[in-house]
């Protein structure tokens, strides 16, 4: 008998593991989940301009605090490592860091599969070249939409931010931010996703605001050690850009996740 309860104490404990490990494979999905991470996501375009290849290396840190109501307070922050080509010359590129972008939302208990999270977005000219950033401060509102249910998650970010300060011979900004993503979960903690970020330049003369990319990829969900990862790759073709945009682009984004 002493056999027997030991065989089922163990199958118990696997199945909570396993289902810890599901949630914690869903929510690294969910921009405003408890759950501390470390995205590393690089996005490599091809067609610009003269047939050239820019690369950038986002370091996306995200940390939420959790408050006693159970509302969460999601801080991340993307530090840019950039290549973009150097139209000064007949080839060659310029690396550096790009601006910062630092993004803080206030989520309230969530009542259903439906969250949202409210705050906003600042963009800090930190860029060690004038080629890789605007040269302004800029900040603005943020809004993030989740609804989560058991095989998809559907999610939206939708920011806008204005330069309020910087240097004052560089152009002003005025940028719209959407990012939709679609996730659909498979067996075996593989997943289907759509995350293209949709962007409009507000002061572009018409015809060359908008940048729109359409596509996908899929990814997966493993352990290193008893470090919870998450890999995923995704492709872009670009059904509207303004003139020298690229034609597409490739990411591929290594996520480090830290379960609370």
């Amino acid at each position: 008998m002493k056999k027997y309860n030991t065989i089922l104490v163990f199958l118990f404990m696997t199945v909570i593991l396993f289902s810890q490990e599901k949630d914690v494979a869903k929510e690294a999905q969910n921009p405003l989940a408890n759950v501390i991470s470390m995205p590393l996501q690089n996005n490599t375009k091809f067609g610009l301009e003269g047939d050239r290849t820019s690369n950038t290396l986002n370091i996306q840190p995200v940390y939420p605090v959790l408050f006693e109501s159970n509302a969460v307070l999601i801080n991340r922050a993307i530090v840019p490592i950039q290549s973009s080509p150097d139209y000064s010359q007949t080839s060659g590129s310029i690396t550096g860091i790009g601006d910062i972008n630092y993004t803080v939302w206030y989520a309230p208990p969530p009542k259903s599969s439906l969250t949202w999270g409210i705050g906003f977005v600042s963009i800090w000219p930190t860029a060690s070249d004038d080629i890789l950033g605007s040269g302004k401060l800029s900040v603005g509102p943020s809004l993030v939409l989740v609804n989560m249910t058991k095989k998809l998650m559907l999610a939206a970010i939708i920011s806008n931010w204005l330069s309020v300060a910087g240097q004052s011979e560089r152009a002003d900004v005025n940028k719209f931010y959407f990012q939709y993503i679609i996730s659909y979960f498979l067996p075996n903690k593989w997943y289907l996703i759509s995350a293209p970020i949709n962007t409009a330049n507000w002061e572009a003369e018409d015809g060359e605001k908008w940048t729109i990319p359409l596509g996908g990829g899929f990814g997966k969900m493993f352990k290193i050690g008893n470090l919870p990862v998450d890999l995923h790759t995704q492709a872009f073709y670009y059904a509207s850009k303004p003139t020298g945009g690229p034609d597409w682009e490739l990411r591929v984004q290594f996520k480090m996740i830290f379960p609370r």
